[in-house]
């Protein structure tokens, strides 16, 4: 009876454990948010962008054949007139010899005719000729020298091609990228290498039709490098592109960077920034936390207090990147939602989202 009295409390102790509501699952909206700073002071706009040579071409044959020496990799620095490829030159080299075999036999021909002329002028003098022949005899002698000036020609073109096969470094400069290798067959004219003058250094950038306007009327460009934020230049605009890319809609752009002081390496990637000339002391939010609609445009405030969020228009201005500047409607301090707005009701409880550790 005791063991009887100790196992019926015990078990009633499991069954009332069994039938423990779960705890209650939280329903609120999970969602990002940004506590609000000022920003004051000269607007800015910035773009990503890489550095490229004023005078970047690519380099190609201009005969056909076969790559037997490729004689630089890619970064490498080289000298004008340094040699970069070679072709197979036994078939230039044959056409060559050809060539300068009709034109010897061309010479041997024009100095025969020229001396049958010789002869031919002493016995119209002495009368044992007539005029007619010795007219058909220095037309000969024409042709001999005709023919004598285009076996030239052709010898002087076989010799351009066989020191066609040869590419060499139009200036010094660098090589950014190497497209032929050996044993590759290639065209006239069909690029294997990809040649840049590091001296005069440019940032190529895609702007958006709404950084046309700040770029011209910048108070100040400058760029810097992702691999070093400390390194900093003045940078012109140099030339942007007559019209959109059909795929992008975005502008070409150059910019010329100003006394680099040093060599920069090309395909480096940049930032260019575009200091406005007018001054704002908006308030800078990720373009996520805006809903702009037809007439007004509208951010999601969280109260603090009781977790909820209300919808408060705003006035906007000018995008920067990711970016963009309240001018109006939201205060420094403030918390608003940055993902999700679209989903959101006025009078909504939410919850901050905990963002993972990358």
């Amino acid at each position: 009876m005791a063991r009887l009295a100790l196992v019926v409390p015990l078990a009633a102790l499991l069954l009332s454990a069994c039938h423990e509501a779960p705890p209650a699952k939280d329903e609120r909206r999970a969602v990002s948010v940004q506590q609000l700073t000022a920003n004051s002071g000269q607007s800015a706009i910035t773009y990503a962008g890489e550095i490229r040579s004023a005078f970047e071409s690519q380099l190609g044959f201009q005969v056909a054949g076969r790559i037997v020496e490729r004689a630089v990799n890619a970064g490498d620095t080289v000298r004008a007139g340094q040699v970069l490829f070679r072709l197979d030159g036994s078939d230039y080299a044959r056409a060559l010899d050809s060539a300068a075999a009709q034109t010897g036999a061309a010479q041997s021909a024009a100095a025969t005719q020229r001396a049958d002329l010789a002869r031919s002028r002493d016995l119209l003098a002495q009368g044992f000729i007539s005029q007619a022949e010795f007219d058909q005899q220095k037309a000969a002698t024409d042709q001999a020298q005709a023919q004598l000036r285009a076996a030239g020609a052709q010898r002087g073109t076989a010799a351009a091609q066989v020191g066609r096969t040869v590419l060499t470094a139009p200036r010094d400069g660098v090589v950014t990228q190497v497209e032929g290798e050996v044993g590759q067959v290639v065209g006239a004219g069909q690029a294997v290498l990809t040649f840049a003058d590091p001296s005069r250094p440019e940032v190529a950038v895609s702007l958006s039709e709404g950084g046309l306007g700040p770029v011209q009327r910048a108070r100040r460009l400058s760029v810097t490098l992702w691999s070093d934020p400390s390194r900093q230049y003045p940078v012109t605009l140099r030339s942007i592109a007559g019209a959109a890319d059909p795929a992008t809609r975005t502008f070409a752009a150059r910019f010329s960077i100003i006394a680099p002081g040093e060599t920069l390496r090309m395909g480096e990637t940049a930032e260019l920034r575009i200091e406005d000339d007018r001054s704002t002391n908006g308030i800078l939010v990720p373009l996520t936390a805006i809903a702009q609609g037809h007439d007004k445009a509208q951010a999601w405030v969280v109260d603090r207090r009781t977790m909820t969020v209300q919808p408060r228009t705003v006035k906007v201005g000018q995008a920067s990147g990711d970016k963009l500047t309240v001018l109006s409607g939201l205060r420094p301090g403030e918390t608003i939602v940055t993902a999700g707005i679209h989903l959101l009701r006025a009078g909504e409880k939410v919850r901050i989202a905990e963002v993972p550790a990358s």
